[in-house]
């Protein structure tokens, strides 16, 4: 299962050179880049949601839901932002349900 976490963004990083190399389109190349990138910093940032475990089990499907938007990009050049912004609605949620859940914050009102 760990040679998952190692192979994933080395198919993306590998097909996006292939697409590179048939399109010579560098601002694809870096946007793909970055979006992987993306990916991968909220996959590790998301380990901090294991005490919610539904929570973060949903925020992994999602991490899968944009991994599998990162490669559609990659061969189709089109967004499904939904897919992409997906786990970033669910780090939110997350830190909503910590801020409402620390008594040692102030309340709003």
């Amino acid at each position: 299962m760990k040679f998952l976490l190692v192979l994933a963004p080395l198919i993306v990083a590998a097909l996006s050179y292939v697409m590179y190399k048939e399109d010579s389109n560098v601002k694809k190349l870096i946007i793909t880049f970055l979006l992987l990138w993306a990916v991968i910093t909220l996959a590790i940032v998301g380990n901090v949601m294991r005490s919610l475990t539904v929570l973060y089990l949903v925020h992994i499907g999602a991490i899968i839901v944009a991994y599998a938007a990162t490669i559609y990009y990659v061969l189709k050049g089109k967004f499904i932002w939904l897919a992409l912004i997906a786990p970033v609605l669910t780090m939110i949620i997350y830190l909503i349900f910590v801020w409402i859940g620390n008594e040692h914050l102030p309340s709003l009102g």
